[in-house]
């Protein structure tokens, strides 16, 4: 039986700058996933924000990047740290736009840019590993269908 209660959402961006993707590593102290390589910037949906609103938020203000959102391409759930507090997200691919990547070393401590299959051998996280797959899969489709 499901129990209910209380939710946060997220939201995440995998951003795309000359064919590569943003990876990031998350510094040692966040209370969840540390020192994980991730596919781009994750963040939590704000009181009054659309998702939309919030990933362009966190983008800019985790590594002060401007960013053109494309489209989600996919929901996630999981529960994030030792509290376990319960989570529910949307992926979204997006362009970049403008800026210098610049660390808040509270949150990210290393940055590269990366073809998403290089991405994949610095990814560990199981459901970092199947967002990666899941954005392939979704850019050759998408891709396609622009044909």
């Amino acid at each position: 039986m499901n129990k209910v209660g209380l939710f946060n959402v997220a939201v995440a961006a995998i951003i795309e700058k000359d064919d590569k993707i943003l990876i990031t590593k998350r510094s040692p102290d966040r209370d969840h996933a540390p020192n994980e390589w991730e596919a781009g910037i994750t963040g939590r949906v704000g009181q009054g924000e659309t998702c939309e609103e919030a990933v362009l938020r966190e983008v800019e203000e985790e590594i002060g990047l401007k960013i053109k959102l494309i489209t989600p391409f996919a929901t996630f759930h999981f529960y994030r740290g030792k509290e376990k507090k319960e989570h529910l997200g949307v992926n979204f691919w997006a362009k970049y736009i403008e800026g210098e990547v610049i660390l808040q070393f509270e949150e990210q401590v290393d940055y590269k840019w990366v073809t998403s299959e290089e991405a994949l051998t610095y990814v560990t996280d199981s459901n970092v590993i199947q967002e990666l797959k899941t954005f392939i899969e979704f850019k050759k489709h998408y891709q396609l269908q622009m044909i």
